[in-house]
């Protein structure tokens, strides 16, 4: 019984560092992601679709782990997988986006006026 909750305490620790890592992300990502998408429907997609991925990922990390032993050990497990979780989706979205942000050698060249 104390393998399950632990395992349930894992999971209500993870949803909640990554709810508010997604909370923080999803203003400045809707942004972001209207800017580069175009139209609002696809901007929300994508942020929808983001802050999805910085959920699930983390439980996934978190749900790989064994979670049995000492309990404060297991809480630093839950804690190092779950953060390192929201970074990698972090970065994954991260590297994403700024493959598809236009650089400045990609913009037409501006000709002066005289």
């Amino acid at each position: 019984m104390a393998s399950l909750s632990l395992t349930l305490v894992g999971w209500f620790i993870t949803l909640a560092l990554s709810s508010i890592a997604a909370a923080a992300l999803w203003r400045p990502l809707l942004v972001l992601l209207g800017d580069l998408c175009g139209t609002e429907q696809r901007s929300r997609f994508w942020t929808i679709w983001s802050v999805a991925m910085v959920i699930l990922v983390p439980m996934l990390a978190v749900s790989a782990v064994n979670l049995n032993g000492d309990v404060v050990q297991v809480l630093r497990g839950v804690v190092f997988y779950s953060v390192g979780g929201i970074v990698t989706a972090l970065l994954g979205m991260g590297y994403a986006i700024w493959t598809r942000t236009p650089r400045a050698n990609d913009l037409p060249a501006r000709r002066e006026v005289m």
